[in-house]
């Protein structure tokens, strides 16, 4: 399992649940195509200066480095500023990913 992590801000004059819907329906259309496992919104409890972090945090979870790259494949195909990536595109802000590989479970 590949996890890829977005964290962001959404620019000051969105509206949060209108910028999160956003996210959210992005990363539904993702996994309802199967280009993802699996994705979770987070929100960032803590501020600065004692996080350094952006506010939202975006999880997104692929069955292994081929689902990725074929996602990846396909948005650059449908257009990285048009669609639903487009519309993501222009209300977040403060934009950082990483890619993690898990190296084991717990609990």
């Amino acid at each position: 399992m590949l996890h890829y992590h977005v964290w962001f801000n959404l620019k000051p004059e969105v509206p949060e649940e209108e910028g999160l819907m956003r996210v959210e329906r992005f990363l539904g259309t993702l996994c309802g195509a199967e280009e993802a496992a699996t994705f979770t919104l987070l929100r960032n409890t803590g501020e600065p200066p004692r996080s350094r972090l952006p506010r939202y945090h975006a999880l997104v979870e692929f069955a292994d480095g081929k689902q990725l790259g074929e996602a990846m494949k396909q948005q650059v195909a449908r257009g990285i500023h048009t669609g639903e990536h487009g519309a993501v595109v222009d209300v977040v802000t403060d934009f950082h990913v990483e890619v993690f590989t898990a190296l084991k479970g717990g609990c």
